[in-house]
C-alpha cells in the first residue's frame, strides 16, 4: 500500500469532526423520551435550587444565639412539612432538605449539640451557618443547563427533571443504513455454507455497535459485487443521514463501493494511516454521510471503535489511560498502530496480536494500546495510551 497517499489518524478524525453535526428534524417530545437525544434548543433553569433556605444537614435550629442551652421542641421539622406558629425561644431539630423558617437563621448540627433534659446545650463557636443552603446556592435562574446540540444523556436529564423541565424540544434520531458486501459473503441464519463463503459477522457488528446511540437502524443486507446493485441501493435509500458499509473499499477492480463512491460521491479521506483498519473512506453525497469500512472484522472494530464513534459523538474524547507494556515492538513511523492487550497486574501484555483477522483475540482481550504515528518501536515498561472494552 502507498502510504503518501494516506492521511494521518489524527487528521482523519479532524475530518469526521467536521461533518459531524447532522441535521435532523425537530420534535417537541417529553423529557424521558428525549435520552440519548440532541437538544434542540438552549435550555436555561426557569428556578433557582435550592428556591427557598434549606437545612444542608440534620441539626438544631433556633433564633437566639446568645442563649447556649435552650428546650427543644418535640415537633421536627421534616422535608416536605411547613410547621407554623414556631416559638422563638426554642430549638427546633430540623432534616437535612427541610426549608428553614423564617428567623430561625442559627443552625448547628447534630454532632456538634448536647441534648440534655430535653435541653440542647452547645458552644457558640459551633454555630456553623454554612449548613444553611441559600437561594440560587446550587443552581442559579436562567443557569443554562444544556446548550443546542448537547446530548441528552442521563446527568443532563437529572439535572433538567430537577428544575422542572418536563418537555424539550429534540433533533430526530439520525437515520443509518448498513449493509455487507460482496459475493462470498453469507447470512449466519443460512442452513449451508459452502468452503469459499464467509458468515457476515460484520453487519452484526456494526448494528450492535449502533445500539449504544438513540438511532434509527436499517439493516440493508448483503449486496453483491454488483455496480448497478450497489447504484441501485443508494438511490433507494438517499434519505438516511449515515450509511456504514463493510467490504468493497479497496484498490482493486473488484472493489465496487470505492468504484461507485469515487464517481458519485465527495470522497473527504480515502484512505487512514492506521493498523489494523485500512481501507477506509469517509465520504458526503449531499446531505447524507457514508462510511465504507473494510471487510476484515477487526479493521470493522477499530473503525468504528475509534474513527465512526467521532461522528457519533460529535467529539473527539476517547477514554484513554496510561499504562506502562510488558513487551517490545517495531512498527512504521508512518502509521498509527492497534494492539489487542490484556492486563496483567495492571500493566498491558500483548494477545494474540498477531495477523489482523483474528476476530477472536479481540473478544477476549481487555482493550486496544495504541502507539501513534512518529513512534517507531515501543520499549519495554513504555507508557502507552490504553482504551479498556466495556465490560
Amino acid at each position: 500500500m502507498n502510504y503518501k497517499k494516506l492521511i494521518s489518524f489524527d487528521l482523519a478524525r479532524n475530518l469526521i469532526l467536521g461533518e459531524s453535526v447532522i441535521k435532523t428534524k425537530k420534535t417537541k417530545r417529553n423529557l424521558i423520551e428525549s435520552i440519548n437525544l440532541k437538544s434542540a434548543r438552549t435550555i436555561r433553569s426557569p428556578i433557582n435550587l435550592p428556591q427557598t433556605m434549606i437545612a444542608g444537614l440534620d441539626g438544631y435550629i433556633f433564633h437566639k444565639k446568645s442563649t447556649l442551652d435552650l428546650p427543644v421542641a418535640k415537633k421536627e421539622i421534616t422535608p416536605g412539612n411547613k410547621i407554623k406558629k414556631l416559638n422563638l425561644n426554642w430549638a427546633y431539630k430540623i432534616n437535612t432538605g427541610s426549608i428553614i423558617p423564617k428567623n430561625f437563621s442559627n443552625f448547628v448540627s447534630l454532632e456538634n449539640a448536647i441534648i440534655e433534659n430535653n435541653q440542647i446545650i452547645f458552644k457558640k463557636s459551633k454555630i456553623s451557618n454554612k449548613d444553611i443552603k441559600h437561594v440560587g446556592e446550587d443552581l442559579k435562574k436562567n443557569t443554562v443547563l444544556v446548550r443546542k446540540n448537547d446530548k441528552i444523556d442521563f446527568i443532563k436529564l437529572t439535572l433538567l427533571s430537577s428544575v422542572g423541565i418536563k418537555s424539550l424540544w429534540t433533533f430526530d434520531p439520525i437515520s443509518v443504513g448498513v449493509f455487507s458486501s460482496g459475493d462470498e459473503i453469507i447470512n449466519p441464519s443460512s442452513r449451508t455454507k459452502l468452503p469459499y463463503q464467509t458468515f457476515d459477522s460484520n453487519r452484526h457488528q456494526i448494528i450492535s455497535f449502533l445500539k449504544k446511540w438513540n438511532i434509527k437502524i436499517h439493516d440493508l443486507g448483503i449486496i453483491k459485487d454488483d455496480l448497478k446493485q450497489i447504484k441501485k441501493l443508494f438511490s433507494k435509500y438517499k434519505n438516511l443521514n449515515l450509511i456504514i458499509s463493510s467490504g468493497g473499499s479497496s484498490f482493486s477492480s473488484g472493489d465496487f463501493i470505492s468504484q461507485y463512491l469515487e464517481s458519485n460521491s465527495r470522497i473527504i479521506f480515502k484512505y487512514v494511516k492506521i493498523q489494523p483498519g485500512r481501507p477506509v473512506i469517509f465520504a458526503k453525497n449531499k446531505k447524507q454521510i457514508i462510511f465504507s469500512l473494510p471487510g476484515n472484522p477487526l479493521a470493522v472494530s477499530m473503525n468504528l471503535l475509534f474513527l465512526v464513534s467521532v461522528l457519533l459523538n460529535n467529539n473527539l474524547q476517547l477514554n484513554l489511560q496510561k499504562k506502562q507494556c510488558l513487551f517490545n515492538d517495531v512498527k512504521k513511523t508512518n502509521i498509527t498502530k492497534f494492539y489487542r492487550v490484556k492486563l496483567y497486574k495492571n500493566k498491558l501484555i500483548l494477545h494474540n496480536s498477531k495477523g489482523s483477522a483474528k476476530i477472536v483475540s479481540l473478544s477476549e482481550a481487555d482493550g486496544i494500546a495504541i502507539s501513534y504515528q512518529g513512534q517507531k518501536s515501543i520499549q519495554l515498561n513504555d507508557y502507552l495510551d490504553f482504551f479498556k472494552f466495556e465490560t
